[in-house]
Order: structure tokens, then C-alpha cells, then sequence
């Protein structure tokens, strides 16, 4: 009788402590500390620049099936039919070309913005990390995902600002 008392102590003591402790809930507005980052400055020209060079690079080609069209406008009436064809399919193809090109400038922009984010992420959930491991906070949890937040709960913004260096 006297094992079981014991073992039964055993568990319950870990569940008490527990619960005596203070539990410490945190949050913050990642997005917005990530926006006072300096490392966004450069994300935000690098994908400007990226941007506006495949901006160019459309507007070229689409300047380059225009001219091409209005050209075959100009000496329609001077083909044959079976050049009018071959032209205007070119035409067709190339309008194709652009669009694909547009597809995959659009995929290459998300995979570049990721690639660029990701280091910056990483660096804000690692100051978040370390403001919860130095403060003892059982979670932290994004301002954006909570329903309910009780006055307890810590808005720990000023101390990952601290731990970015950025007051």
C-alpha cells in the first residue's frame, strides 16, 4: 500500500509543480518587427530591380509582336494567303511565347522573394526564440492568429525589437 501512496506522489508531484509555476503566454506582430528590419530595405530594392528588369523584358517582347502585327496589317493586302498565314501563326506563337513567359517570370519572382525572406525570417524567429528561452514564456504565438487574448498574455514585441537590435 505504502509503494502505491509513493508512486501515485511520484506522478502527481511533476503536475503540481507545473501548475504552481507561472505560465507566461507571449505574442507579437511578427510581420510588423519584420517590416522594421534593415535587411527589408534590401529584399524590397533587390525584388524592385527584379521586378522592373522582367517588366522591360515583357513590354519588349510584347513591343516586338505589336510591331510585327502592324507590319502585316501594312502588306496584307500584298500577301498571298499562305504567307498571311505563316505570319499571322507566327504571330500567334509568338503571343504563346510571351505568355509562358510570363507564367514562369511569375514563379521565378515567388521562388526569388522566398529565397530572399527566408535569412530574414529566420533571423526574426530566432530573436523570438531566444526572447522566450532568456523569459522562461511556455509560448509565443503570432498577434495575427489569436482569437482571444487575455490581459495576462505579454505582447513581447519590445524585447524581440531589443534582441534585433532595433530600438
Amino acid at each position: 500500500m505504502l509503494k502505491k501512496i509513493l508512486l501515485a506522489a511520484l506522478f502527481l508531484m511533476p503536475t503540481a509543480f507545473i501548475s504552481a509555476q507561472e505560465i507566461k503566454l507571449g505574442y507579437v506582430n511578427a510581420t510588423e518587427i519584420m517590416m522594421m528590419m534593415p535587411e527589408i530595405s534590401d529584399y524590397e530594392k533587390q525584388m524592385a530591380d527584379f521586378n522592373e528588369q522582367n517588366k522591360k523584358f515583357l513590354e519588349d517582347m510584347q513591343k516586338e509582336i505589336n510591331d510585327k502585327y502592324l507590319k502585316l496589317e501594312q502588306e496584307k493586302a500584298t500577301l498571298s494567303q499562305s504567307i498571311l498565314s505563316v505570319r499571322e501563326q507566327e504571330i500567334i506563337e509568338m503571343q504563346r511565347r510571351l505568355e509562358t513567359t510570363y507564367q514562369t517570370l511569375m514563379s521565378e519572382g515567388e521562388k526569388k522573394q522566398q529565397e530572399l525572406l527566408k535569412p530574414i525570417q529566420e533571423k526574426l524567429l530566432a530573436a523570438i526564440e531566444a526572447v522566450g528561452k532568456k523569459n522562461n514564456f511556455l509560448y509565443i504565438f503570432t498577434q495575427e492568429t489569436i482569437l482571444f487574448k487575455s490581459d495576462k498574455a505579454i505582447n513581447v514585441a519590445p524585447l524581440v525589437k531589443k534582441e534585433l537590435g532595433l530600438n
